[in-house]
């Protein structure tokens, strides 16, 4: 992507490599950087990075019953099958 005239937007004496695609700079190869197959200028990319995923705790709390349900069940089964096998010993 590099025609003639176009120069990196922090080091004018370079040619332009890239665009960034939030904010359009032209970029040279040292300050383009691609993230998730787009290129970014260092402002971006960090504001971009920096911006938090807000996630709902539902689905969280959902995973730990879920995990500690079949935890429970699989120590009842041990326990009775241990028994089992305890009795038939004896």
């Amino acid at each position: 992507m590099s025609p003639s005239g176009n120069r990196c937007a922090v080091h004018f004496e370079r040619h332009a490599f890239a665009r960034c695609m939030s904010c359009t700079k032209t970029l040279c190869q040292e300050c383009a950087t691609q993230w998730d197959g787009i290129w970014h200028c260092a402002q971006c990319l960090g504001a971009k990075r920096g911006a938090k995923v807000e996630r709902s705790p539902l689905l969280s709390w959902i995973g730990v019953v879920t995990v500690s349900a079949l935890l429970l069940f699989l120590g009842a089964r041990l326990m009775v099958w241990t028994a089992a096998a305890m009795a038939s010993l004896f």
